[in-house]
């Protein structure tokens, strides 16, 4: 003879299933939540290297016009500094320079008035530019 299961046991085994696939989706949304966590977190260190090169380019450009005519620096851009790289902008308009990585903008002010517009890319060598004073406008060379 065949024995029939009652509705009670097909309704737990069903409510069982269902409370099983509750707590993994739970797990799964925890574990989601986690990585795009540290995904953010490494953008976010990723766009702190970028604003502490615009800083120490900034730091560089002022020096530069500080020390007056005729003082030049070499200022190393390093390499792998931000994947993707990121492209610097010295920009006489609004007396800054303007990193963008990754679609975002990181803009450092400047002391000096007059400056050559300038644009670079970091990549994946250093890089040395030149920047001189030459009469108190600010000139950018790539040896």
């Amino acid at each position: 003879m065949v024995k029939k299961l009652d509705l009670d046991k097909k309704g737990q085994a069903t409510a069982e299933l269902l409370f099983i696939i509750f707590i993994f989706l739970i797990i799964i949304g925890g574990t989601l939540t986690l990585i795009n966590s540290e995904m953010n977190q490494t953008q976010t260190g990723e766009l702190g290297k970028a604003r502490a090169l615009g800083e120490k380019m900034a730091g560089a450009i002022n020096a530069v016009y500080v020390q007056g005519s005729g003082y030049s620096v070499n200022f190393t851009i390093p390499g792998n500094l931000t994947n993707p790289a990121s492209v610097i902008v010295v920009n006489n308009t609004t007396k800054s320079i303007d990193i963008i990585y990754n679609g975002n903008k990181v803009n450092v002010k400047v002391i000096p008035n007059n400056l050559t517009t300038f644009t670079t890319t970091s990549n994946t060598t250093d890089k040395i530019i030149n920047i001189k004073n030459q009469n108190g406008k600010i000139y950018f060379l790539n040896p």
